[in-house]
């Protein structure tokens, strides 16, 4: 493929154009990915306009795991479903209903073929097959399983603590079963951020091996939103010395179901459950493609699935087939069809067959898209390394410039794992890492500047991105480093409950001198290089000082008009910026010089 078929996308100016042909001579092998590119081009033509409030400026979106992009064909091509049906709510037997329960069918089997969990022909019992019950999200379908897991006293729950709020949720459930909650930490060593380590997993899991006739869970995260990490020994592998050495494996045999949270994964990795025979798996739709949002699934087994159906503690219209009013008699619906147990009301027939569609659109490019974003986090990563503080003359400040200065003046600390494997080829896959990076921002001294501020400056220069814990509470610590100061009162730490979000922060910042959260850049099926390369430029516009002095002006009279100054930047809280001999008043609004 001719460099001049990427040329399209790369913003205009030689230093954009020459810093796109140094990228390709590094990573050749993104030329491969050119079926991507037409994507973006044909797809994704809202990215290529200019602001009405930026005429100069694109629209550059870089968070990919806070929610997909939508492909425009997918809407065009639902829209003109829509307009040429009449679908009915699947709960009757008129036609328009029939219609629309065939077409919720057809996005069932699709799930089940998109995550090779299609049933066999000649099965004799049908509890390992699997099948899948529509939920309003990922969440949903976490919850699912854990309100009508049978806990009890003696049972475990066992989690990572890089999980996201939807997992951390279960325990909840757990202990109002009486069962026991288990974490396994989460890695801070450079290289090992979140996930857990394999071996120490495997011991924690034995120790707590749930006793005969005893039901115990242990949930997986298939790829942390925060830290980048894939949970390891996610696959079935034969060839360990000792055998199947997965972790899914090996918990089943101790007895254990497994539960594992998708979201994050199933974007941009292609799943086969043939492979990670979990015994649940749950996703969302609009991270994956983008649309519809508010659909999700859980993709279970049959036989786990009837394990929970006793232990169900609702019902509503949809299903259930007897009840008794008044009285206690209720018989749920699901004879050879569980699943029609756990969709409660009406499910989304009119958004479900747009399912079928992303779904086939999604496995068309999925084989491309590692082989692109790992292209594109090597180069973003070593990238965002190379950008340094510079004074007001431009040059880049040296140790010699700051007298008393500690740090090494670099602009971003990636936080999150960061991809060591350089793949060669479409169809390979990176088993440790996946297409996000977590980092804060400094300034001279080594301090994190304000969330608050750099998501201001990224908005204003057109990028979304997203700042925070991202609903990970457990992963944010491991970056952070603040795992061991999570700890519950109990345990004389400085958590304890019903404390509120605000004095949570204001303790954390206290003992660690730092917000509670990072910036996080992730990417996806619409990312390209120009998404890249405007980051870039923006992260270099905080490296410079008179820049960032603009930046820092238009950010504080936001907080001033909309009364945001709270009460930790009361009292003069200044920010000094000593090469440029810059002094930052916050409650007056003002810059001195």
């Amino acid at each position: 493929m001719h460099v001049r078929k990427y040329s399209n996308n790369v913003p205009g100016g030689s230093a954009a154009e020459a810093a796109f042909e140094a990228f390709l001579k590094h990573f050749p092998q993104y030329r491969l990915t050119w079926i991507l590119d037409t994507l973006r081009r044909t797809d994704y033509t809202r990215l290529s306009r200019r602001s009405s409030k930026r005429p100069s400026e694109t629209e550059t979106y870089v968070d990919y795991m806070g929610g997909s992009l939508y492909p425009e064909s997918l809407i065009r091509v639902h829209t003109e479903f829509l307009a040429s049906n009449v679908l009915g709510n699947t709960h009757s037997i008129s036609a328009s209903s029939q219609l629309s329960l065939k077409h919720v069918e057809e996005a069932r089997r699709a799930v089940l073929e998109f995550f090779g969990a299609l049933p066999t022909l000649n099965s004799g019992n049908d509890s390992d097959e699997y099948t899948v019950i529509f939920t309003p999200n990922a969440s949903g379908a976490l919850k699912l399983v854990g309100e009508a897991y049978q806990f009890s006293k003696g049972s475990s729950f066992v989690l990572c603590a890089d999980s996201h709020n939807s997992v951390n949720g279960i325990r909840e459930f757990a202990r109002r079963g009486g069962a026991s909650v288990v974490y396994i930490p989460a890695g801070e060593k450079a290289n090992q951020e979140g996930a857990f380590d394999l071996n120490e997993a495997k011991s924690i899991l034995q120790r707590n091996k749930p006793p005969r006739d005893t039901f115990s869970l242990v949930a997986l995260t298939a790829l942390s939103n925060i830290t980048n990490a894939k949970c390891p020994g996610l696959y079935s592998s034969t060839s360990s010395e000792e055998g199947d050495d997965s972790i899914v494996t090996y918990a089943r045999s101790l007895g254990y179901h497994t539960l594992l949270d998708a979201a994050a994964l199933a974007p941009t990795s292609r799943m086969s459950l043939a492979q990670i025979p979990v015994d649940a798996l749950a996703v969302s739709f609009y991270k994956m493609f983008g649309f519809p949002t508010g659909v999700g699934a859980l993709v279970i087994r049959k036989g786990f699935l009837r394990t929970l159906k006793s232990g169900r503690p609702w019902f509503a219209g949809g299903t259930v087939d007897v009840v008794q009013v008044p009285g206690r008699v209720r018989t749920m619906k699901g004879v050879g069809e569980e699943f029609e147990g756990f969709e409660d009301g009406t499910i989304n027939y009119l958004l479900l067959p747009a399912i079928t569609s992303g779904l086939h659109l999604l496995s068309a490019y999925l084989p491309f898209l590692p082989l692109r974003l790992n292209c594109l986090m090597h180069y973003l990563v070593t990238e965002l390394g190379r950008i340094h503080h510079r004074g007001r003359d431009g040059r880049q400040i040296t140790r010699d410039d700051e007298k008393d200065g500690e740090g090494d003046f670099a602009v971003c600390k990636v936080l999150s794992r960061v991809p060591k494997k350089i793949l060669k080829g479409v169809g390979e896959t990176d088993e440790d890492t996946g297409a996000i990076i977590s980092c804060i921002f400094l300034d001279e001294a080594g301090e994190a500047f304000p969330l608050s501020f750099v998501a201001h400056s990224a908005t204003q220069e057109g990028i979304s991105l997203r700042t925070g814990c991202m609903c990970n509470p457990g992963g944010a610590a491991a970056l952070l480093g603040i795992q061991e100061s999570m700890k519950d009162v109990e345990e004389g730490g400085m958590m304890r409950e019903g404390m509120t979000l605000r004095e949570f922060e204001e303790e954390v910042e206290r003992q660690r001198r730092t917000e509670l959260g990072v910036v996080r850049i992730s990417l996806g099926l619409g990312s390209d290089w120009s998404d890249l390369w405007r980051v870039l430029q923006w992260a270099n516009k905080i490296g410079d000082a008179m820049e960032r002095k603009v930046m820092w002006r238009r950010w504080l009279e936001r907080q001033d008009d909309e009364n945001m100054i709270n009460s930790k930047w009361q009292k003069y809280y200044y920010v000094s910026c000593t090469v440029a001999h810059e002094v930052f008043c916050l409650d007056r609004g003002t810059v001195l010089n």
